[in-house]
């Protein structure tokens, strides 16, 4: 699965008219893919998500794990039954009361549809003899296996209850105006164009969410955001384009978020000549302390990476640091790397061919594709070079390093090491942050040793927002909740 934002825009905007004061209007640049929880996977998807769905735990704004639709959790001692204790008295936005078994329902999917399921490969397995609903409120999930990152999957789409009327209308058709347990339901769609969430008076802490109605636009034109905030025709940018940066902030707030983001350079190393990892370190070593220069002529916030890990994750924010790999005279060598095109990934892959020009006289020619052609082509047989990039859906460095397990989906380099897969392996179920910490020492020696990746950029997301917007915050995914939100009475 790759988390991605934006792969596919929809109508611009041309006009500017107010929308109404008690409306929070929202700019997203894409309509997400999928509407069907199982198959949700974009980030624009998990962002919408996380406003609509109704989940066992959630993130809030400043990225911290909460019991959501539960009152009590509890877990044997060999960490691998679960009892879940609902909350008393909830009800699906039609009205109709929420039962246990429908979250049991929604854990049978992932069974019955593997495939078609999201990041299944690492959902864990479930012992389906001793999962069960015990009773309207309460539920039994056993699984084969302890997983350290069971809590952080609930937090995800395919995990939400679900009943057998919704699963049916997805089938039909995918559309998000089905019941929910969220904050928000969605009221009205218009494909490409927009969605209308309405707040979810069955909501059980519908006290607590001030705005009654936020309209979401799907607007791809960058153009066309500025003079929309100018005239107030958008409230909340989640894109907001370097090149209007300064004249954006001067009329509207900004915030930079750090999220859990990497971009990268990865090789292809059934070819060569990335087959000889001499030539992959020899590469990587021209890239070094030229990151910052690079994300200088991006203008786009972004952080320059020394680890594969985005350094939000990793305790103390950093790790010790390594030396360059002194290589022997290298022969010349041409290859091509591959990305998917648009502005920022063609002007980052020029840069970094000139200085693999200047600095190692090889010639890297420059195959940029669309986004679905880049994807299909990474499957079948990409270039010798590749640009990728991967965001965590939950917060873990697991959920970042098993990108590159021999076993994942996603590792379209073709090397696996088997140190690095126990070693991952250990992270996925570590909980104690001193031993996580040295367990992503051990695993960042590892990838600078055998240099799989180069390491570009951690990503920032920037947001901008006018001032009757209130109490805005985004956590480390790039979500927003709605219900965290208010809007001022007048313009400040």
């Amino acid at each position: 699965m790759c988390v991605c934002i934006g792969l596919w825009g929809g109508l611009c905007f041309a006009e500017t008219t107010e929308v109404p004061a008690s409306v929070l209007t929202v700019q997203y640049a894409a309509e997400p893919t999928q509407y069907d929880p199982l198959l949700m996977e974009d980030g624009t998807a998990l962002r919408l998500a996380a406003n609509t769905i109704g989940t066992l735990y959630e993130y809030d704004g400043a990225g911290n794990l909460n019991k959501a639709l539960i009152s009590k959790m509890s877990l044997s001692r060999d960490r691998r039954h679960y009892r879940f204790i609902f909350k008393k008295g909830l009800k699906w936005s039609d009205g109709k009361p929420f039962l246990a078994e429908q979250f049991i329902l929604a854990l049978h999917r992932l069974k019955d549809e593997p495939v078609r399921a999201a990041l299944s490969e690492l959902f864990p397995e479930f012992d389906w003899a001793k999962t069960r609903a015990v009773d309207s409120l309460t539920v039994d999930v056993r699984l084969k296996e302890p997983d350290g990152q069971f809590l952080n999957w609930l937090t995800l789409p395919p995990f939400a209850p679900i009943r057998q009327d919704m699963i049916d209308a997805y089938h039909r058709r995918p559309d998000p105006v089905v019941p929910t347990l969220a904050a928000y339901r969605v009221a009205d769609y218009h494909r490409e164009d927009s969605l209308t969430l309405k707040k979810n008076d069955q909501y059980f802490a519908s006290d607590g969410v001030a705005i009654d109605s936020v309209k979401v636009r799907f607007i791809p034109d960058e153009a066309s955001l500025l003079p929309l905030l100018k005239t107030g025709g958008v409230d909340l940018l989640c894109t907001v384009p370097a090149l209007q940066f300064s004249k954006i902030r001067q009329i509207a707030k900004v915030a930079e978020i750090p999220v859990e983001a990497v971009t990268y350079l990865a090789f292809n190393v059934r070819k060569p000549p990335f087959n000889d990892k001499k030539n992959r370190q020899a590469f990587r070593n021209a890239l070094i302390g030229k990151k910052a220069e690079l994300a200088k002529i991006l203008k786009t916030g972004e952080i320059p990476a020394l680890t594969f890990l985005p350094s939000i994750l990793i305790p103390g924010g950093s790790v010790p640091a390594h030396a360059p790999v002194k290589t022997k005279e290298l022969s010349k060598y041409e290859f091509s790397a591959q990305s998917d095109s648009g502005s920022r990934n063609q002007t980052m892959l020029e840069y970094i061919q000139s200085i693999i020009k200047g600095e190692l006289g090889w010639k890297m020619k420059l195959d940029l594709l669309d986004w679905k052609a880049h994807y299909a082509q990474l499957k079948t047989g990409p270039d010798e070079v590749y640009r990728f990039g991967w965001q965590n859906p939950v917060s873990d460095p697991y959920l970042t390093y098993q990108v590159l397990q021999g076993k994942s989906v996603n590792n379209f380099t073709g090397w696996s090491n088997a140190q690095y897969d126990a070693l991952v392996d250990q992270i996925r179920q570590e909980g104690r942050a001193v031993k996580k910490s040295k367990l992503i020492e051990k695993i960042e020696a590892i990838l600078w040793d055998e240099a799989p990746v180069v390491p570009l950029l951690h990503q920032v997301l920037r947001f901008a927002y006018s001032k009757r917007v209130e109490g805005f915050r985004a956590n480390s995914f790039g979500v927003i909740l709605f219900r965290e939100l208010r809007l001022a009475q007048k313009q400040k």
